[in-house]
């Protein structure tokens, strides 16, 4: 975000003033921090005209809390579900949303605005507008509650992280990269005009919508240029073989029907992300599925983007580069030192930081997970296969090291 530079002193101050007094004690990585949470279903932020037809569709919320938190202002997560922009409901990140607000986060999925359209390049692109100014509706809202009902959900303005999956990755990546007007592709320029700009008009005017990172699972942009020097943090996820969402650049499909539109995947952006020197971590899946790592790999994924947001709101390092899971995982990381190798069994992993420490199979599947605090970690693998296996620790920074399992 060009103009989010301006502010890079402050949020740095405030974010090591967080460091301090709330990211020592397991809060943003700790699965368990939270016993339980609390859900205010259903709260409205905003309308809009909906997909088809006439009227005004009331745009709603689900808010999700860490049950007991005492903190005053607690960063926030939007999440936003998936269906190629046709169909979904807030209801489809609700397991995600519980995770985050276990963590300490108050974490809000939205609608957006979703229906049938005959699909091609211009109506895909009004699509992702409708999505991103819908979130951006939400954003806005968040901010407003804190000066007109006296900040209900306790939320940390400067600390709001987007977010989704798929069509809803989709959004929150043009939410925070598509934010100048000379940015706005020529054919759509003027449609965009007139329903609200770059803001749009799903409600709040007048609040910011800016938010200070970016997670995508599965997501892509419109045009990789509009990431520029100094803009917001990511962090994606992709599979190689994606057949409904780019994992490169090229001719985007809704519901297996090509619509002419060129974007760019995870992969390239991540390529833009690194060329223009903004942090970023990009995990990379060598199968053929659309967000297929839910499935098999959902532990290893998660905490792939738990850990990011924690660096983010904490003020830590968000810049862990590209990860590739299974067997063929980034060799250009630090090394972790990992002995004996190979090993009967008995494994001691040497952790020079508090991590997550995470052991995958060759397809890329966590099979063991274990969180430490520095020192010698001993682990137990005399009940795995003989193979070859990635232990890979994830602190501050990413270290990982091949094992052999006699």
């Amino acid at each position: 975000m060009k103009h989010f530079s301006t502010f890079l002193f402050v949020l740095s101050a405030n974010t090591a003033v967080h460091a301090q007094s709330e990211c020592a004690d397991g809060r943003y990585t700790d699965y368990l921090r939270f016993d339980s949470v609390i859900v205010t279903s259903a709260v409205p932020f905003g309308a809009n005209t909906p997909v088809a037809g006439g009227g005004s569709q009331i745009l709603y919320m689900d808010v999700y809390q860490p049950y007991g938190d005492v903190l005053p202002e607690r960063p926030a997560v939007v999440v936003t579900y998936g269906g190629s922009f046709i169909a979904g409901t807030r209801a489809d990140v609700a397991e995600a949303c519980r995770i985050f607000a276990h963590l300490g986060y108050v974490v809000v999925a939205p609608d957006y605005r979703v229906g049938l359209f005959f699909p091609n390049a211009h109506t895909t692109e009004l699509a992702v507008i409708r999505c991103m100014h819908d979130m951006r509706a939400c954003v806005r809202y968040l901010r407003k509650t804190i000066e007109v009902e006296g900040n209900p959900y306790h939320i940390d303005t400067d600390r709001i992280i987007v977010g989704g999956v798929s069509a809803g990755g989709i959004g929150a990546v043009h939410l925070t990269y598509l934010d100048q007007v000379s940015e706005i592709p020529a054919a759509l320029y003027g449609d965009t005009a007139s329903i609200g700009g770059l803001e749009g008009n799903s409600g709040s005017p007048g609040y910011s919508s800016d938010v200070i990172g970016c997670f995508s699972m599965s997501g892509a942009i419109g045009d990789t240029s509009w990431i520029q020097p100094g803009d917001q943090p990511l962090c994606s996820l992709h599979e190689v073989g994606d057949p409904t969402v780019p994992y490169g650049t090229q001719e985007v499909s809704v519901i297996g029907v090509p619509t002419g539109l060129i974007a760019s995947g995870s992969a390239d952006i991540h390529k833009r992300l690194d060329h223009v020197g903004v942090p970023n971590c990009f995990l990379s899946y060598p199968g053929n599925q659309h967000v297929g790592y839910l499935n098999y790999d959902p532990v290893n994924s998660m905490d792939f983007v738990v850990q990011f947001l924690a660096n983010v709101v904490c003020g830590d390092d968000a810049n862990c580069g590209t990860l590739y899971a299974g067997i063929e995982e980034n060799t250009s990381a630090d090394a972790l030192s990992a002995f004996p190798n190979p090993t009967d069994g008995a494994l001691f992993v040497k952790l020079s930081e508090r991590s997550v420490v995470t052991v995958l199979d060759a397809e890329g599947r966590a099979l063991m997970q274990q969180r430490a605090d520095v020192g010698l970690l001993k682990m137990d693998l005399s009940a795995l296969p003989q193979g070859l296996y990635l232990v890979r620790c994830v602190g501050e920074q990413v270290r990982m090291a091949r094992v052999v399992k006699n």
